[in-house]
């Protein structure tokens, strides 16, 4: 089958910490690290910070996801727990700039 959410996450993770690191080794190879010139700076460099960018996001909206599902499970399985109470809980996560706790 397909990756699990935690999966997804670690594999995003992985992948934008190869982008930066790619992206890093462009800039110092080029001269970018040290003189700050945006002039001398490689498309290889901008193209792998953005890949990271990309993949930190996917990374940050799974954590949401993640939380989600944990919501949804908690009101499967919690008697007390009302629908209400999860979709207030869900619409923190939801409108919530930061990654959620896991």
């Amino acid at each position: 089958m397909g990756m699990t959410i935690e999966e997804l996450i670690t594999f995003c993770e992985e992948e934008e910490h190869g982008c930066r690191v790619r992206c890093k080794r462009y800039d110092d190879a080029s001269g970018f690290t040290r003189s700050k010139d945006k002039n001398i700076r490689t498309a290889d460099a901008i193209t792998e910070e953005v890949y990271a960018d990309f993949y930190k996001e996917i990374s940050d909206i799974m954590h949401k996801y993640q939380k989600i599902d944990e919501i949804y499970q908690k009101w499967n399985e919690v008697n007390d727990f009302t629908y209400n109470q999860a979709m207030q809980e869900i619409g923190k996560v939801i409108e919530s700039e930061e990654i959620p706790n896991d």
